[in-house]
């Protein structure tokens, strides 16, 4: 019986949310690792639990390493990335673990398999604007250059292959950067359309000029998309439409943000930041974010 560990990745949970997230997990993993970005303590006081309490905000990069690194030192075959406020479906391990039997059985070399999520409030599954995906055959599965990381099951041996995650990224665009790195192992990233999970992404959506309905993060997020995107552009396994698309959003974000939404000039005093400190070549936390 294969051995899969939940990594979850806790920072200022609300109310019973951590705890329902965990007993969550509890019924589908052998082992749940809640790795808390909180300033202050969570206990557990259960076997199949494991906790690391940093008492500070490393990022979702290096939590997910920490509790990476734990889970496979300490007999993990798989283990399941998830946030806090991710809420999988009953069966959603079991999918994704017989998904990837299916595949690696049929010879395909599978390093991630990943979820289809959908928005928590609306119920209305997320889909991609250009969809790049690709059917296997008489099958739910799809190949596709990159998922969440949330809801995502990785195998040990992609771990000891390509390691952890991208510390330095801190938080935007670790997910991506991970399955672009198995790719150009040679390995592929599969997505189960049968294996539901239930997400919120950014805070919510906003009018761009009172038109434009756009789903939008916190404006400290941008310093950490701009910064890590300009970070990753000369990594040859990014791909290269990605580089473009992302060149041309950044672009687009700069001028008009400002002008479109009512928070625009904090969103372009972290914009002009994020710029700043990549030309610095400063990598990790931004030192002033308490977020």
């Amino acid at each position: 019986m294969k051995k899969i560990y939940s990594i979850l990745v806790a920072y200022n949970p609300q109310g019973d949310e951590l705890s329902l997230a965990v007993d969550r997990l509890k019924t589908q993993t052998d082992i749940v690792i809640v790795c808390n970005n909180s300033d202050y303590d969570v206990e557990f006081d259960d076997e199949k639990v494991k906790v690391f309490n940093f008492r500070d905000n490393l990022g979702i990069a290096k939590a997910q390493s920490i509790g990476m690194q734990w889970a496979f030192e300490n007999g993990a075959d798989f283990i399941l990335q998830m946030d806090q406020d991710s809420i999988p479906s009953e069966d959603l391990v079991q999918k994704l673990l017989l998904c990837y039997t299916e595949l690696t059985n049929k010879g395909y070399k599978v390093g991630l398999v990943g979820s289809q999520d959908f928005d928590n409030d609306t119920k209305i599954l997320s889909k991609p604007v250009i969809d790049k995906s690709e059917n296997i055959k008489e099958t739910n599965y799809y190949i596709v250059p990159d998922i969440l990381s949330s809801g995502s099951l990785i195998p040990k041996n992609i771990y000891e292959l390509i390691g952890g995650m991208d510390d330095d990224l801190f938080i935007d665009i670790v997910d991506f950067e991970y399955c672009w790195r198995i790719r150009d192992s040679s390995y592929l990233v599969i997505k189960n359309r049968e294996a539901l999970l239930g997400h919120k992404l950014g805070v919510g959506n906003v009018k761009l000029f009172g038109i434009f309905v756009i789903n939008i993060g916190a404006p400290f997020r941008h310093y950490y998309q701009y910064r890590n995107i300009l970070m990753i552009l000369k990594r040859k396994y990014v791909p290269v439409y990605w580089k473009i698309s992302q060149l041309v959003k950044l672009v687009i974000k700069l001028f008009f943000y400002p002008l479109g939404l009512s928070d625009g000039n904090e969103r372009r005093k972290y914009m002009l930041l994020g710029i700043k400190d990549f030309f610095k070549k400063k990598t990790g936390r931004l030192n002033n974010d308490r977020k």
